[in-house]
């Protein structure tokens, strides 16, 4: 896997933060969250658990990418942050958790027959 820069995603400005652009999802959306918008935003781990009321181990778990981002996290930091750190977070774990799905749905289409839609009398 490459190293991606960071400094592609970071906000400068926050009309930047408008979700138009979203990150490479080969990268867990925790991992992300912990690379680049915590550092953005001068948190650690502690502190952020702290200003959001959460576990700090769970916390931890999904800064590592062993656990998703929930929306209820996703709405958290986006009532600590801005409202849309809440909007990419979310459109990136969908993202990624699709890519992950990806074979389990690749290989149920290779054990399942495929049916055509049953055609419509015009008479109906």
């Amino acid at each position: 896997m490459s190293k991606r820069n960071p400094d592609e995603f970071k906000i400068t400005d926050p009309a930047e933060m408008l979700v138009t652009k979203q990150p490479p999802i080969d990268k867990h959306p925790g991992v992300f969250l912990r690379e680049t918008i915590l550092p953005q935003w001068g948190l650690n781990v502690a502190e952020a658990a702290r200003r959001l009321g959460v576990n700090r181990p769970n916390l931890h778990n999904v800064l590592q990418g062993k656990a998703d981002v929930s929306r209820d996290l996703a709405y958290k930091l986006g009532a600590l942050m801005r409202d849309e750190v809440a909007d990419l977070l979310i459109a990136h774990q969908l993202q990624y958790d699709l890519a992950r799905e990806r074979e389990k749905r690749e290989a149920f289409k290779a054990t399942i027959e495929r049916m055509q839609p049953v055609a419509q009398s015009e008479d109906a």
